[in-house]
């Protein structure tokens, strides 16, 4: 139960570093055919609620694979194979998130300098 809890707030978090990175959601809409530059603006306001709930979520997805003792109720959930892929991916989404969090700052300091 913990390790697919743990997967789940990763993805979350990896959801959320998304929609909070000013610049993401641009590339996505132009991606589907949609010039929301309006749409992505207003979302601006909220970026620091979408950061703190991605740190938030990243800290849950920790604690669960580190933090915790592992409760094997079933064989598959402790499997060293399965564990090392939720460590795996979890330090993906963690990379995705700091690139998605200096992402804007970054782009500015290239593009305005």
């Amino acid at each position: 139960m913990s390790q697919r809890f743990s997967k789940i707030a990763a993805g979350l978090a990896t959801f959320t570093a998304f929609f909070g990175s000013c610049c993401a959601l641009p590339l996505l809409l132009v991606s589907l055919g949609v010039g929301g530059m309006a749409f992505a603006n207003t979302l601006a306001l909220y970026r620091p609620y979408f950061v703190g709930a991605t740190i938030l979520l990243l800290a849950v997805a920790f604690y669960l694979v580190y933090g915790r003792r592992q409760e094997c109720s079933d064989d598959k959930a402790c499997e060293p194979k399965a564990i090392r892929r939720t460590k795996i991916l979890l330090w993906i989404t963690t990379g995705l998130a700091f690139l998605f969090f200096i992402g804007p700052g970054l782009i500015a300091r290239l593009f305005l300098s």
